[in-house]
């Protein structure tokens, strides 16, 4: 995150501007997918793909009328954050199962899951789960 800051705070390298001009909303979750730590992006879309994607394939809600997984709806529904998201997939909500400690052990990540999935829930819905 503080090498993305960076980046951001120097415009005088042409070959940075691209970076400058992304999102306020991307920059957000670059840093935030940065403040998960050593949060693995590949495997959090696997885990994702495997758990939550029948629900939430491609960000959208196919199921029970919940809420998709864009950075709008993230951040209307308090959950634009890591912490915030981890919280959410680790405790559940309404028809929204639990994946934390609470979870069967099938059903159950551990926290570098919880992290992963996160993280790559944020990276997507920063690029517009494209």
């Amino acid at each position: 995150a503080y090498f993305v800051a960076c980046l951001l705070a120097s415009t005088s390298h042409s070959r940075l501007l691209p970076v400058a001009r992304a999102s306020a909303s991307a920059v957000a979750a670059i840093g935030l997918v940065g403040a998960a730590g050593a949060a693995d992006l590949a495997a959090g879309e696997l885990l994702f793909t495997q758990k939550c994607a029948a629900c939430h394939a491609g960000g959208a809600t196919t199921s029970f009328g919940g809420n998709n997984l864009s950075l709008k709806a993230l951040e209307r529904n308090g959950y634009a954050t890591q912490a915030e998201l981890v919280s959410l997939v680790s405790n559940g909500k309404g028809l929204m199962p639990a994946f934390g400690a609470s979870a069967p052990p099938f059903a159950r990540f551990d926290a570098a899951q919880l992290d992963n999935v996160a993280a790559y829930v944020l990276a997507q819905a920063a690029a517009g789960w494209k």
